[in-house]
């Protein structure tokens, strides 16, 4: 069942919603901007109210992964499905393995999974983000504080408000996390490093 949980949740990430919502609102989130199908990139093309459906979809998307996976495979199921879910967004399978940055999506998967790291992830890459003034970079700061919170929580047994009360699977769940998204914001964070470097 976790490898069902895995691959229906890795489907839903994939399902374009956002480049859907972009040709609705008479933008290509694809082709214009950055380039990315995220709520960043629709800010800087079509503003707020593009940005703000977006996200809310990208984090029902999420949502609705864990809550599948719950419901078939229990605990490790909603784990599988969240990462999957995440997976399925970055390396989107309908665009050649290209995709978004996964934050949106994650955001659903914590409050599904983990809701109790999900305002401590929001707060740490608002403000890192704001700090740094790079997207990037607040969001490697943002997990390194997520596996902070992860081993703290595996090692005191706190409970969970919902999802997954297993604290092993929590730490699990936040390794992949990283593992998933790492790759794509070092690139951010490296393009931000050098455009300052040669401005």
């Amino acid at each position: 069942m976790t490898a069902l949980a895995a691959g229906l949740g890795y489907l839903i990430g994939s399902v374009p919603t956002s480049v859907w919502l972009g040709r609705l609102w008479g933008v290509d989130l694809r082709s214009s901007g950055s380039g990315n199908p995220g709520a960043n990139n629709a800010r800087k093309v079509a503003g707020y109210p593009l940005a703000l459906l977006v996200l809310a979809v990208e984090m029902a998307k999420g949502l609705v992964a864990v809550a599948i996976g719950l419901s078939i495979g229990d605990e490790a199921g909603a784990v599988a499905a969240g990462l999957g879910a995440i997976t399925g967004n970055v390396y989107n399978v309908w665009f050649r393995f290209g995709g978004g940055k996964g934050l949106g999506i994650t955001a659903g998967v914590l409050i599904g999974m983990w809701p109790v790291a999900f305002p401590i992830a929001a707060s740490v890459i608002v403000i890192a983000s704001w700090l740094t003034g790079s997207s990037g970079l607040g969001a490697l700061i943002t997990m390194g504080a997520l596996l902070v919170t992860a081993l703290v929580w595996e090692r005191s047994g706190w409970d969970n408000a919902w999802g997954v009360d297993d604290p092993l699977l929590l730490l699990i769940a936040a390794i992949g996390i990283v593992l998933i998204l790492v790759w794509k914001h070092s690139r951010d964070a490296l393009d931000k490093i050098r455009s300052r470097a040669h401005p």
